[in-house]
């Protein structure tokens, strides 16, 4: 977010001065800041400012109704979009009046303020608007009275009425629990039970006509008439203000007046910004366009707890009047940077860079002739302001500078010898000089052996000093008695704890002390060395700007530059820190001066700072209200900040915005602390917090106020509680309960089914498994029993092919011996015995039973196929599975070897074979 620039003018305050200032020639003017339309967004003219008990500011715009909580700026427009003129605070309303239109704004729950037109409760029957504009607002015992050039009107709080014959009614005022009312035509009036009657001093007679301004403030009434000027009175009698005072207002045209206190009268003209009168003294001060009031014509004006708002015709403009910092800002930059102050005979004199400067009887700042160059040192004494400057030493008399001594060169220091009256030690150019006055004439001389530049001396003793060089460290320098001659000098600029170029030294409760590299050393004379000075070990970083008899002066450059008052005891008292000071400090040289027991002096770049001790321990004192929450919101939503607790969806916590705002406070800093799951601090910028991606949980936000000069801080807590998101409500854990029991019930029966489904899967696997051994067993079994009947039938095949062969071997003998047979028909009878025995069917169906059972379906496969086989056929493809040779089955068949081929060939024929096919083969697979 774009940060909001203040146009700030920085001049000091005339009232700080202890004697009362003539006009023109206030010196120290209050600190002004100017709001743009920059700050606030809206029209540049302003009609109407008015301040409640909180200190927000709201301002009748020409764009609508602006508020100002002293962090923010809101514009809220009419419904008619209509200028806002007039607006009066009342509690906890803002009442508002414009183009035939009045009524009140209220603040929601939300932090936005509503508006409530009262028009439509005005009789129209009896009196009708004419254009009518509503230009002042006043509040009466609960009655609000509305002013337009067409009349006064009041409303009750249930209707309106108009007030007959209010027409020439100028401004009005609630004076001794009366209404007073100004008149055009006729002076002074009085609204009483619903008309207006003359109203009459008492113990005076004032002869009045045209009373254009009215105001007043506890007994005091002021009022102005054009032809008589202005009056002020006190319940007794009927002053005149001042001529001058009079002409001034006559010729910059008074427009608006306001009391700020029972002594001072504030008046904005439309020529020349504002003029503040001092009733007792009769003085007057301005504050213009020239002084740093951005805008000269002012249309409205508020006193409120010291400060005067102001609505300016482009516009508006604050002045803290009772701001303890003052300042004088040299608008013309003749003055240049400022080193010292002095106030001497009643004047203020300013050593600069460009020379000698003083304020002359008028105020008027005046340059002294022959002062041309860098001015380093202001002292006063023996009732002689003397003058060290670039040139050497001079003292001042009759507004002129005269010569000591220039021999010596430039002077940085003046510093009295320990019980030496009119004895002094100075820093300078070329070493250090003996400054004496005798005899009512000053004498200076330089120190023997002492070729250096010094810019500042300390005394150990009567006659021992400590002195800088302003870039080679310091040196602890014996003299001699008469400070003419140093004996002897010791240099510690090589200390090795000094990693800065520029030494400081200074005398503390009779301790010589240094700052170098934000830190804080001292002297021990036994050890003859540098060492930590524990003592000041809290003040590291804070350096020494100014000394009292009741306490220092530090400077803290780490907290932008604030400025720290100790005791002599080093505690802390009070803090002043004012960013106007900040940006105008003079690096390295500030200081601070005593003028007397309130008033101080700070050297700045432009000009100097002047601020009342006095009232700043008074303002300390007060503590500061507690921080408030102006509206909490998110990008989509706003929320309830009357609630004791926030609630924050989750979605909105995404991107949460806080505005925050300390009442009667303008412009001070916040930090804030977030204390929850998300644990986190920062610095609050225009009175905003934006906290990002906040997680579920109670959160509290802790709000530290600290106000820009140091005083109290006050502590604000606000609870809040980001709500789950919806997928982490009550309801949705209820219902996510409700899955979960259902969740572990489906899985209870899933995991029922699942386990019954394992059991029979595991069953089946157990019959499967069992099946499997039992059809291995069953396999191993049939195996072994083809193997049992293979062996039975190759067992039975061999038997029977071994049979045949002897059978047929004897068939063979007894062929050969059939011719020399004794018993020839023995013989036949015995070959054919032998060819029964081998073409014995006994063995043909003992082979085909053991053949069958190893191929069951072999010879009903072959004949379904070759049904024109014969039985030999049939007997040869057996033998020829079985896996037996030619030369084999011819015993089993009774033939001989060529026979079995010749059959085995036919056979070939008979199943179609080709000539490259396996017969063999071809029986086994089939």
């Amino acid at each position: 977010m774009k940060i909001t620039v203040f146009i700030k003018i920085y001049i000091l305050t005339f009232f700080l001065i202890s004697v009362p200032q003539p006009f023109y020639g206030q010196i120290f003017n209050p600190e002004i800041e100017n709001y743009t339309i920059e700050n606030y967004k809206a029209g540049n003219q302003n009609w109407g400012i008015d301040v409640n008990n909180e200190g927000t500011v709201f301002v009748a715009n020409h764009k609508g109704l602006l508020k100002y909580n002293g962090q923010t700026w809101k514009l809220y427009e009419l419904p008619n979009k209509t200028i806002v003129r007039s607006v009066l605070c009342v509690e906890d309303k803002i009442y508002t009046g414009s183009y035939e239109e009045f009524g009140f704004w209220t603040k929601n729950n939300l932090g936005e303020y509503n508006y409530t037109s009262l028009t439509p409760l005005f009789n129209k029957n009896n009196h009708q608007f004419n254009s009518e504009e509503f230009w002042q607002i006043k509040e009466y015992k609960g009655f609000i009275i509305f002013k337009s050039f067409g009349g006064i009107y009041v409303y009750n709080g249930e209707n309106i009425s108009y007030i007959n014959d209010s027409q020439q009614a100028s401004e009005i005022t609630i004076y001794n629990n009366r209404v007073i009312v100004g008149s055009w035509n006729n002076g002074l009036k009085e609204l009483k039970e619903g008309k207006l009657i003359k109203y009459e001093f008492q113990n005076s007679k004032v002869n009045l006509n045209a009373v254009s301004i009215i105001t007043s403030f506890r007994n005091n009434l002021f009022f102005y008439d054009i032809s008589g000027g202005g009056y002020i009175y006190n319940g007794q009698e009927v002053n005149n203000i001042s001529n001058e005072l009079n002409r001034l207002l006559a010729e910059y045209v008074i427009n608006k007046v306001d009391f700020i206190d029972e002594e001072n009268i504030v008046f904005g003209t439309i020529k020349n910004g504002i003029l503040i009168y001092n009733i007792l003294t009769k003085s007057i001060s301005e504050i213009n366009k020239d002084l740093g009031l951005q805008n000269n014509t002012v249309l409205g004006l508020k006193s409120h707890n010291g400060n005067i708002w102001s609505a300016l015709d482009n516009g508006i403009g604050k002045i803290d009047f009772e701001n303890p910092n003052s300042y004088y800002y040299d608008l013309s930059g003749t003055l240049g940077t400022v080193y010292d102050v002095a106030f001497f005979k009643g004047k203020y004199y300013l050593a600069s860079n460009t020379g000698l400067h003083f304020f002359n009887d008028s105020n008027e700042l005046k340059f002294i002739t022959g002062s041309e160059g860098q001015v380093w040192d202001l002292s006063i004494i023996d009732n002689q302001l003397i003058c060290g400057h670039n040139y050497g030493t001079y003292f001042v008399e009759n507004n002129s500078l005269h010569p000591i001594d220039l021999r010596m060169g430039g002077v940085f220091s003046n510093v009295k010898i320990p019980k030496k009256d009119l004895w002094f030690l100075q820093g300078a150019y070329s070493g250090i000089n003996l400054l004496i006055k005798k005899e009512g004439s000053w004498k200076s001389q330089l120190i023997e052996n002492i070729k250096f530049p010094v810019n500042n001396v300390v005394f150990e003793s009567d006659s021992v000093i400590w002195a800088t060089h302003p870039y080679k460290g310091v040196y602890r320098i014996k003299l001699n008695k008469e400070y003419t001659k140093a004996l002897e000098i010791k240099s510690f600029g090589e200390n090795d704890k000094f990693k800065q170029y520029k030494t400081k030294v200074y005398r503390v409760n009779n301790n010589v002390v240094f700052y170098n590299s934000q830190k804080w050393f001292q002297y021990f004379k036994s050890e003859d060395s540098i060492g930590l000075f524990k003592r000041f070990e809290k003040f590291n970083g804070k350096d020494l700007i100014g000394k009292e008899n009741n306490g220092f002066w530090f400077i803290d450059r780490k907290k932008a530059k604030e400025f720290l008052f100790v005791n002599n005891e080093f505690e802390e008292l009070f803090h002043l820190r004012t960013s106007e000071i900040e940006k105008r400090l003079v690096s390295d040289y500030e200081r601070i001066i005593v003028k007397n027991d309130s008033i101080r002096f700070i050297n700045l770049n432009d000009g100097i700072s002047i601020f009342n001790l006095r009232k700043l321990k008074n303002k300390l004192q007060v503590i500061s209200e507690k921080p408030q929450i102006e509206s909490v919101y998110s990008r989509q939503n706003h929320f309830s900040i009357k609630d004791s607790v926030i609630y924050i969806p989750f979605k909105d916590a995404r991107y949460l915005t806080f505005e925050f705002f300390t009442p009667n406070m303008y412009k001070n800093k916040h930090s804030y602390r977030l204390l929850g799951k998300s644990d986190q601090k920062g610095i609050i910028n225009e009175g905003k917090i934006i906290l990002q991606n906040l997680d579920y949980d109670d959160y509290v936000l802790q709000i530290k106020n600290g106000s820009n000069d140091g005083s109290k801080t006050v502590f604000k807590k606000y609870s809040f509680k980001v709500l789950p998101p919806w997928y982490l409500s009550i309801l949705m854990k209820v219902v996510y309960v409700l899955i979960i029991i259902g969740v572990l019930f489906a899985v209870f029966r899933l995991n029922r089914i699942k386990i019954r489904k394992q059991q029979i899967a595991l069953q089946q696997v157990h019959i499967r498994e069992t099946q499997k051994k039992i059809n291995k067993i069953e396999k191993e079994n049939l195996e072994k029993e083809i193997y049992s009947k293979k062996r039975e039938l190759t067992n039975t095949t061999a038997s029977i092919i071994k049979k045949n062969e002897i059978i047929i071997l004897l068939r063979n003998e007894l062929n050969r011996l059939l011719d020399v047979s004794p018993n020839q028909v023995r013989s036949k009878s015995l070959l054919n015995m032998s060819k029964d025995f081998i073409d014995n069917e006994k063995d043909w169906k003992m082979f085909e039973a053991n053949f069958n059972e190893l191929n069951e379906d072999f010879f009903k496969s072959l004949i379904s196929k070759f049904p024109k086989l014969t039985s030999k056929d049939l007997k040869l493809c057996a033998y020829i599975k079985t896996g037996l040779t030619s030369k084999e089955i011819a015993p089993l068949m009774g033939i001989s070897l060529r026979g079995v081929e010749l059959h085995r060939y036919r056979l070939r024929k008979k199943i179609n074979l080709k000539p490259n096919d396996s017969l063999s083969n071809y029986l086994v697979i089939l």
